[in-house]
């Protein structure tokens, strides 16, 4: 399990309800500081497996992006919690 940093998508057309469901589909935990700033990217985390946090985050990116796994697998390592 991990549990890493998470900055809210900055694109302005994007849905609460779409973040949700990524969220689901990939059994990834959001911690929501109600204190912090909305674009405040220390203050959130998302928690989850490897491979869970891998789909969401290139999911999230969106269809024609090519999401740098290696270099993710590298950061992710670094908030290994188990």
């Amino acid at each position: 399990m991990y549990k890493i940093p998470f900055e809210f998508p900055s694109y302005p057309d994007f849905p609460v309800t779409v973040l949700r469901d990524l969220l689901n589909k990939h059994s990834v935990k959001l911690e929501y500081d109600f204190e912090a700033p909305h674009d405040g990217d220390t203050f959130h985390k998302v928690t989850g497996t490897l491979d869970d946090l891998i789909g969401f985050h290139r999911d999230l990116d969106g269809p024609g992006q090519s999401f740098p796994v290696d270099e993710f697998k590298e950061y992710v390592e670094e908030y290994r919690l188990v």
